[in-house]
C-alpha cells in the first residue's frame, strides 16, 4: 500500500463527463500522483475540508462523520484495494476500513465512490492509503521538478490544441488548488439561492479565464 495525501481539487473542463472535477493524490515523497474524477457534490466536501470552508449546505458524508465521531468512532486508516471502471462496480472502489472505538478495533470492507472514501479519509483526519496496484497502474511520474498543476496544464492545452510560444513560459499559481476560487464563488452564490444548477453551465468561461491565465492574457478571473 502507498500513503497518499491530497494535493488539489480541479476542474477537468470535460463537458461529456459527469465527472467534472478531478482530486490529485499525491505520495509521500512528491514523485508520483494518481488522479480520480469526481462530481460535483463529492468534490465540495472535499475542497471545504481542504480549505476550512463552511459547507452551505448539509452533506451527507458530514452528516455521517458528526454521527461516527458522536459516537466515539475513530477511523485509524482507509485503504483503497480496488478501482473499477466496469459495470456493475462502475467508477467504485473496493475500501478497507480500520476503525477504532475505545479498545476495540474492527475492519470494514465496503464499496465508496472515490470521492466519498477520499472526503471521509480527511474528514476523520484518517491515513489514505491506495493499493500498488492501482498506484502502478494509474500513477503519473513528476520529473525535475514537476508539479501536477503544471502536467495538468500542459495536457489541458494539448486537448485545447494550444501551442506555447516559443521562449513562453506557463504563469502558474492560478490558486493552491486551482479548483479553488470557483467553488468559493459557488459557496458563496448557494448561500444567495444563485448557485447555477449544472455546475457546467459556466464551463467554457472557466476554462476561457484559465487558459488566458497561464498564457498570461489579460484576462479576470471571475
Amino acid at each position: 500500500m502507498v500513503p497518499v495525501r491530497v494535493e488539489g481539487v480541479r476542474r477537468n473542463f470535460i463537458a461529456s463527463s459527469v465527472f467534472l472535477y478531478n482530486v490529485f493524490l499525491i505520495d509521500e515523497i512528491g514523485q508520483h500522483f494518481l488522479t480520480f474524477g469526481v462530481e460535483r457534490h463529492e468534490a465540495l466536501p472535499i475542497v471545504a475540508a481542504l480549505k476550512h470552508l463552511p459547507l452551505p449546505r448539509p452533506q451527507s458524508i458530514t452528516i455521517m462523520v458528526e454521527t461516527l465521531q458522536l459516537l466515539g468512532h475513530t477511523l485509524a486508516e482507509l485503504r483503497i484495494e480496488h478501482y473499477s471502471m466496469l459495470p456493475p462496480d462502475y467508477n467504485l472502489c473496493t475500501c478497507m476500513l480500520h476503525w477504532h472505538t475505545g479498545e476495540t478495533m474492527q475492519e470494514q470492507t465496503t464499496k465508496l465512490r472515490p470521492g466519498d472514501a477520499i472526503a471521509l479519509a480527511l474528514l476523520m483526519d484518517s491515513p489514505l492509503l491506495v493499493s500498488d496496484d492501482i498506484f502502478t497502474q494509474t500513477s503519473v511520474p513528476l520529473h525535475n521538478g514537476q508539479t501536477p498543476e503544471l502536467i495538468f496544464a500542459h495536457y489541458l492545452l494539448k486537448r485545447e490544441g494550444i501551442t506555447l510560444p516559443e521562449g513562453q513560459e506557463l504563469r502558474l499559481g492560478h490558486s493552491k488548488t486551482s479548483l479553488y476560487d470557483a467553488l468559493v464563488k459557488e459557496f458563496k452564490a448557494a448561500l444567495l439561492g444563485k448557485a447555477p444548477i449544472f455546475p457546467e453551465e459556466d464551463m467554457e468561461r472557466r476554462k476561457k479565464d484559465y487558459l488566458n491565465f497561464l498564457l498570461r492574457k489579460d484576462a479576470q478571473t471571475s
